[in-house]
């Protein structure tokens, strides 16, 4: 795992301040390595330097955050160019794909991540810089994020906004299934592979749940591979005690987090666990803990959304814990609501419309790479923690999009919804108080979005412009480009 930079001068000019300021601004957690490409070599270092005079107008960077044994140093040259490959194949017996992906690329870096995006299931980003341009690839669901953007003599493209805004350019988020062509004349963005949505099958619901139980055991198995004990974000629900079930049932010692502001119910998380027979952690927050920690959320989110950052909060808190216990995979069930009906605007619209709630399911699907991945990607990341989403299997999601709504929903007021992923737990054993639980917003369950309420209310402002506010100032702190013209 790591973070990735790249920049390429329009005029000719040396990149390599702007480049290492990207990488010292990449995140707070320490690196394990790092590495600068240009055409001329790869250069690898254990801290980063202070300078590098390169005098080259093309470079490639590389922050260095080991989670698997194997993870190797990048870049890495190979046949004329260079490339940095960040991310998983899921399809891949071996936890650290670079190897894998460098094959698949071959000779030709431009056909060669096509090759990858058009038939890999993975969750990755790659980057490859040759000659006088830089391409950047990205896969079909976008569990990673990568940002491009250019300013008046810069182009260049980075795993969070933050690198970018280091070096004067603002960035927007590379869509899924794309490749970027990075160049003197801008950024071309040429479409690969999209998530398309199918015409439903015809299926029942036993012989669903049937199939559901392969794709999700699959989407596990591979995302547990040589990983022996890692941490789940856990509230009890559907979602998270199916994972914890089948990350047990995969070899894995998984320790279950629960969080959430003083006051908020625990019971839930408890008896799931009791009846999983796992160890779970229970770990309760102030309002003080709220507002000390608020920065750090709105630095690795980039943005003062409140939703967002009412999310990520309590996932820092999660992913935090499980840094502070040396564990470097971090598991969660997000993807799923999107996936197999789990909010209360799709029952409401099934009551109202009937079948055309597939299209807003299919929406939300397709935009949660900008809604949700790239959010909780950012808050592991810069917790030196890995993120994995069994839920953003692409072969899963295929399945999920095809199956009819009336295995997911019900025109029932009050009715649980997901019913598919509810009649799976049933058919594993899973208690029916666990299967029976109904969601409910991790923002509100965890008391979190109240407590911001509170702060904001304080400072006699709306949540918004307080969470405003507050991000203006954290980007203050960030370091100022200097004059690379």
């Amino acid at each position: 795992m790591g973070f990735i930079a790249a920049l390429l001068s329009k005029t000719g000019a040396d990149v390599s301040t702007s480049l290492l300021r990207m990488l010292r601004v990449a995140s707070p957690c320490r690196g394990d390595g790092y590495g600068v490409a240009t055409p001329d070599g790869v250069w690898r270092f254990s801290t980063l330097p202070d300078s590098l005079a390169s005098g080259s107008e093309v470079m490639l960077g590389h922050k260095l955050i080991k989670v698997m044994p194997n993870d190797p140093p990048q870049p890495v040259a190979q046949r004329g160019y260079t490339m940095v490959f960040e991310g998983r194949l899921w399809d891949r017996l071996t936890p650290s794909d670079l190897s894998a992906a460098a094959d698949m690329i071959g000779a030709d870096p431009s056909q060669g991540i096509r090759r990858i995006t058009e038939a890999e299931n993975g969750s990755y980003v790659i980057v490859a810089a040759e000659g006088g341009r830089v391409l950047c690839g990205r896969d079909p669901v976008g569990a990673v994020p990568l940002y491009v953007g250019e300013a008046s003599y810069l182009v260049g493209a980075a795993s969070n906004r933050k690198m970018l805004w280091s070096a004067g350019i603002e960035a927007d988020p590379l869509p899924p299934g794309c490749i970027a062509e990075l160049t003197e004349s801008g950024i071309h963005i040429h479409r690969v592979r999209s998530l398309r949505q199918p015409p439903p099958r015809a299926v029942s619901m036993e012989e669903a749940v049937k199939e559901l139980d392969a794709y999700l055991s699959e989407a596990v198995e591979a995302r547990s591979r040589g990983v022996f004990s890692a941490s789940l974000g856990f509230s009890g629900g559907i979602d998270s005690t199916l994972l914890a079930h089948y990350l047990h049932r995969c070899g894995v010692e998984v320790n279950l987090i629960c969080v959430g502001v003083e006051g908020s119910e625990f019971e839930a998380a408890e008896t799931a666990a009791e009846t999983l027979g796992l160890p779970i952690s229970l770990e309760s927050f102030t309002l003080t803990d709220v507002e000390n920690d608020l920065d750090a959320v709105l630095r690795s989110v980039e943005e003062p959304d409140p939703m967002k950052v009412g999310v990520a909060l309590p996932l820092y808190w999660a992913v935090r814990s499980a840094a502070e216990n040396s564990c470097r995979v971090f598991y969660s069930g997000n993807g799923s609501d999107e996936l197999f009906g789990g909010y209360l605007k799709y029952a409401q619209e099934y009551a109202a419309s009937g079948a055309a709630v597939r299209d807003t399911m299919f929406r939300d699907v397709a935009a949660a790479h900008e809604v949700n991945y790239a959010r909780d990607h950012k808050i592991c990341a810069d917790t030196g923690v890995e993120l994995r989403l069994p839920f953003a299997d692409l072969r899963l999601i295929k399945f999920g999009l095809a199956l009819p709504v009336g295995l997911k929903l019900s025109t029932d007021e009050g009715a649980p919804r997901k019913l598919i992923l509810r009649a799976l737990a049933k058919k594993i054993g899973l208690p029916g108080a666990v299967a029976s639980r109904r969601k409910r917003a991790v923002q509100y369950s965890t008391g979190v979005s109240k407590a911001l309420r509170r702060l904001a209310r304080k400072e006699g402002m709306t949540l918004r412009r307080y969470l405003a506010g507050r991000f203006e100032r954290v980007k203050e702190t960030l370091p100022c480009r200097g004059d690379e013209g």
